[in-house]
């Protein structure tokens, strides 16, 4: 780790562009040599552009802890297989937020997590603070609870003024995925 300052940055919002931020931020320290770390909650697709790129650099550890989307009935029963990889995915997130092997980590849809009930935010909160300088953590996802957009030191909305889906123009490679 460098002698800088732990910096915790958080994408949030209701528009498209949060994981592109955040990926273009893992760029960014992959070109300064820096090691990373992706935990992925809630999405399962292993073949969108970012993760058969970024998966393939080196310094890059990679892994996603979803099934996919979530059913529309917070109580359904098939809620409970995403709880269980949501916890998963924060065992991960925390083991990587302690370890010095890592001086970038990116949670990407950890706030999804977060406000969808799969996870608790006082064990992220507490790794969050406990870790050690010079660490660049990225969060991303809808719907950010205060007590994040609290502790991080940049926090970016994104906000929907237009999509092309509402014209009808559906999901293109290279673009959404």
């Amino acid at each position: 780790m460098s002698n800088s300052k732990r910096r915790i940055l958080l994408f949030t919002g209701d528009a498209k562009g949060k994981s592109t931020a955040a990926f273009g931020m893992l760029a960014r320290a992959l070109g300064h040599g820096m090691r990373a770390r992706v935990i992925q909650f809630v999405k399962s697709d292993d073949t969108v552009g970012e993760q058969r790129f970024f998966r393939n650099q080196p310094g890059v550890v990679w892994d996603q802890y979803g099934i996919g989307f979530l059913p529309r009935d917070p109580g359904s029963p098939a809620m409970e297989a995403h709880r269980t990889a949501a916890s998963e995915g924060l065992a991960a997130a925390l083991d990587a937020l302690r370890s010095e092997d890592y001086d970038f980590v990116l949670l990407d849809e950890v706030c999804f997590a977060l406000g969808a009930g799969l996870i608790s935010p006082d064990p992220l909160l507490e790794a969050l603070a406990s870790a050690c300088d010079g660490k660049i953590v990225v969060l991303t996802g809808r719907n950010a609870p205060d007590v994040l957009i609290g502790v991080a030191d940049t926090v970016t909305e994104m906000r929907m003024v237009k999509h092309a889906w509402q014209s009808g123009i559906p999901a293109q490679k290279g673009v959404e995925f």
